[in-house]
């Protein structure tokens, strides 16, 4: 009985061991294993488990077998080829489902016996990407190497953890790859004979966000054309890298260079992704940061890449960042951390530099300055959730603006840069001001500092950095107005004539109609039954909102002559899935400002900048109405009703309902189309008998 017993708990024992074991990896990340395996607590049998298991910092690498094809997972210690490339259409690239298949060699026998590279299904041979990944595979054949990584297939993105591990890790696997292709599917032989230097910058590859590790990490890289011919190394390109990327040449052939912060985030300036969140995680390598990946926190993910970084860097190059014109900031004030990589963008020969401590304090110790600012000017800083506490040499600027000093300046500089600050009202937080400058200070602006310790806030709740053009189009599919029309009035309730607005304009179905910022008022008008109708619409702080004017005396106002009879249904809504696009009827404004967004070629604006197309708002003569007042309809109306537009504004309704004629018309506002530039918000109209 005593032998079963003991024989019964060793299996409760090894039990536990094997559960525990699993749990294991979480709770050891971090900690010596030799340390855990040594201690004496631990029992033998579980220490033997410790000594087998691949701890966190230790992510598995699936490998791409050059010949047979197949993803397996060899030792730490294999020499695999890694592949660089810009990626086509998910639908076109070889994914990790894709090579999910048993091969059987054309004998019958196993695969393994033989290096006859398996055969594929149809859809997958037929993917352009699959042509790359047999190019990249015979690349890395020939070179000696039986391994290759590939993003696309060896990695499993229907596992979130596999993919925020692989994102952790990619900098490192490119570092410690044998060699790196970097494969340019845009590229041609004859480009390159050309023009080497012109060939490279017309590849979409140098404008990604994830190559710029891609290039950095791997010591050997290798650069091909579209037809795998070589073109050459990052060696013997270094220069003209250097010239297309920015990225000094000591970086680029790995010689002993430390880079600042900024000059780190100025190579990613311009860079895009798919995702917004990628461009913070594909600087994570180059920081040496690690973070939980979390798509869908947008913008927000670069922001917490700078407070990672922070806390392992007192470079305060992180601050000196602004607004161009390539990345315009409209707020006046906004918080200390930069929106995005762009803002860093240097076009200064000298990069941004922090600035050694003590020659730092040197500069500041100047007969205006009192003798103890350089002796007690700390280094570091802290962030807490109240924002980033650190001590500035700052002196009080005109108005309410401070001048902080920071420890950085161009190379080669002999005095560092300023950023302006403000005290928020009834606070002792202060906020960034005028994001657009960085100035360069001279002798006579580091006289008269003092040191403050003071809190600047991370994230100031701004509306967004971009400006956005703003439309409305509309949305029907009932006959609702006899005659409809639009008129734009710039400053509700001001002094101005009609011509000083966008005009009269008739209303229909390609009618998008702008309001380009708070102030403006758009009033759509319709007659009816020899009586006309108005509504106000406008946006306030990136909400539209509508209000009816339902007054009886809106023609002494509002000149109609301009607008246009309907004689059908002006607004159709989208088909439904029962109808045909024969039986769908004329295209309602939703679905045609959808397909609208790209104009014509030859409709471009300043900078050879393409802008939607949109109904011409050339300011149309309307002479003053007999009895309207200024000429302005809105502004007429304003005043002689006695209505506060501010009020209107305030409230943001989004629903208005009038009723006429024995019908009810229920107007609304929604949000539509978004886009990088611009935003359409569509209008409602549904009608229904009383």
């Amino acid at each position: 009985m005593d032998q079963q017993n003991q024989h019964s708990a060793e299996r409760r024992w090894d039990t536990l061991i094997d559960q525990f074991a699993t749990l294991l990896p979480r709770a050891i990340n971090g900690i010596s294993r030799d340390c855990l395996y040594w201690s004496s607590s631990i029992p033998f049998a579980l220490r033997q488990q410790i000594s087998n298991i691949r701890l966190a910092d230790e992510p598995s690498m699936r490998l791409l077998h050059t010949k047979k094809l197949t993803l397996e997972t060899p030792g730490a210690d294999v020499p695999y080829a890694i592949l660089s490339h810009r990626w086509l259409e998910d639908s076109e690239e070889v994914s990790f489902q894709d090579l999910q298949y048993k091969p059987v060699s054309p004998s019958g026998g196993s695969h393994d016996n033989h290096n006859h590279a398996p055969t594929f299904p149809s859809n997958v041979l037929a993917k352009k990407g699959f042509k790359k990944l047999q190019g990249a595979c015979e690349q890395a054949y020939r070179g000696g190497l039986e391994y290759i990584w590939i993003d696309t297939c060896c990695i499993d993105k229907t596992n979130s953890t596999e993919l925020s591990e692989a994102i952790n890790s990619m900098h490192a696997w490119y570092q410690d790859s044998a060699v790196c292709y970097v494969y340019l599917h845009d590229i041609d032989n004859e480009a390159v004979k050309t023009d080497i230097k012109t060939a490279l910058e017309n590849a979409s590859w140098f404008y990604r966000g994830w190559t710029l590790q891609e290039l950095i990490a791997p010591h050997n890289v290798l650069f091909f054309t579209k037809d795998w011919s070589k073109i050459g190394t990052k060696a013997t390109l270094a220069s003209t890298l250097h010239e297309i990327t920015h990225i000094r040449q000591e970086v680029l052939l790995g010689r002993s260079y430390t880079s600042s912060i900024a000059e780190k985030m100025s190579w990613a300036a311009g860079r895009q992704t798919q995702r917004i969140e990628d461009r913070a995680y594909s600087l994570m390598g180059l920081f040496g940061i690690h973070m939980p990946i979390i798509y869908g926190e947008g913008e927000k993910a670069f922001r917490r890449l700078q407070l990672e970084i922070m806390k392992s860097s007192d470079d305060q190059t992180i601050f000196a960042w602004r607004g161009s014109l390539a990345y315009p900031i409209i707020v006046r004030s906004c918080g200390l951390l930069a929106p995005a990589p762009d803002v860093f963008s240097c076009t200064s020969p000298y990069p941004i530099v922090s600035m050694d401590h003590t020659r730092f304090n040197n500069l500041l110790h100047t007969p205006g300055n009192p003798t103890p600012l350089r002796d007690s000017l700390r280094r570091g800083y802290s962030i807490s959730n109240d924002g980033i506490h650190i001590t500035l040499p700052m002196k009080q600027g005109e108005g309410d603006a401070w001048l902080a000093v920071l420890r950085c300046g161009s190379e080669g500089q002999e005095v560092p840069y300023g950023i302006y600050l403000k005290q928020k009202a009834g606070s002792d937080e202060f906020l960034r001001t005028s994001p657009t400058k960085l100035p360069k200070l001279k002798s006579e602006d580091l006289k008269g500092l003092t040191l403050r310790k003071i809190c600047i806030v991370v994230d100031h709740h701004i509306p967004p950095t971009i400006h956005r053009r703003q439309f409305f189009t509309f949305q029907s599919a009932d006959l609702v107005w006899d005659r409809c029309g639009y008129y734009i009035c710039p400053d509700p309730g001001g002094n101005h004539d009609v011509c000083q607005g966008v005009g009269y304009h008739p209303l229909d179905c390609n009618a998008r109609i702008e309001i380009s910022n708070d102030v403006q008022c758009g009033c759509i008008y319709w007659q009816t039954d020899n009586e006309v109708r108005a509504l106000l619409i406008g946006i306030e702080h990136h909400r539209p909102w509508v209000h009816v004017l339902a007054y009886t005396d809106l023609r002494r106002y509002i000149d109609t002559s301009q607008s246009r009879r309907q004689t059908a249904p002006l607004f159709t809504s989208p088909p439904t899935s029962a109808q045909s696009d024969n039986q769908a009827g004329p295209i309602s404004p939703l679905m045609l400002s959808h397909r609208s967004l790209s104009p014509p070629p030859a409709f471009r604006g300043p900078n050879n900048r393409k802008l939607p197309w949109r109904q011409s708002t050339a300011p149309v003569a309307v002479p003053e109405r007999r009895r309207g007042g200024t000429g302005c309809p809105v502004c007429s109306i304003i005043r002689n009703h006695t209505i506060n537009i501010s009020t209107i504004k305030n409230s943001r309704v989004d629903l208005v309902t009038e009723t006429a004629a024995h019908k009810q018309i229920e107007v609304g506002i929604r949000k539509g189309q978004a886009h990088a530039s611009e935003v359409e918000y569509v209008i409602t109209v549904a009608v229904s008998v009383v």
